[in-house]
């Protein structure tokens, strides 16, 4: 006996297949912001950044790779903390909105400052991923460059997180 499968109900499937394994690798690019922990970047007192903080090397490899501009609002950072200074440089590969790049030192003190490091969608070739340079830092901070927010923030600032409750 034969089975008989409507072309309709076959295509049906097959959008609602590809729709899911679509949205499932969308959803995938930023859900990996859910697992960090959060803290609040105090810059006054009716101004506050949320900052996903990068712990783990895991964490830190990833950074912001891979987040669309619609999953990172202007008022989001990532902080990729440290415990001593030393020569600190970062690169910008699967990303897709200019950063600006806040180093600090122990005590959270702006001590550099690259503002606007272009984004690179790709990860090859290596050669063209742009670099922010290397800072002698402890901390360092990326905000997105058209943050109004991150503006504000100059060399000699202290900056204040606390924790979300």
């Amino acid at each position: 006996m034969k089975t008989f499968i409507p072309q309709r109900l076959v295509n049906l499937i097959l959008f609602l297949s590809l729709f899911g394994v679509f949205a499932g690798c969308n959803a995938s690019t930023s859900a990996h912001l859910k697992e960090y922990q959060k803290k609040s970047l105090i810059l006054s007192p009716k101004e506050k950044i949320i900052v996903y903080i990068a712990s783990s090397d895991t964490e830190q490899k990833r950074g912001l790779s891979k987040i669309k501009s619609s999953d990172f609002s202007k008022n989001e950072g990532m902080l990729f903390p440290a415990n001593r200074m030393f020569k600190r440089q970062f690169w910008m590969p699967e990303t897709f909105f200019n950063l600006d790049i806040f180093f600090l030192n122990q005590d959270y003190f702006v001590i550099d400052i690259q503002r606007n490091l272009q984004h690179f969608p790709q990860r090859e070739p290596k050669k063209d991923v742009p670099l922010s340079r290397a800072v002698f830092s402890q901390h360092v901070l990326e905000l997105r460059s058209d943050s109004e927010m991150s503006k504000k923030i100059t060399i000699g600032m202290k900056l204040d997180f606390n924790d979300l409750n």
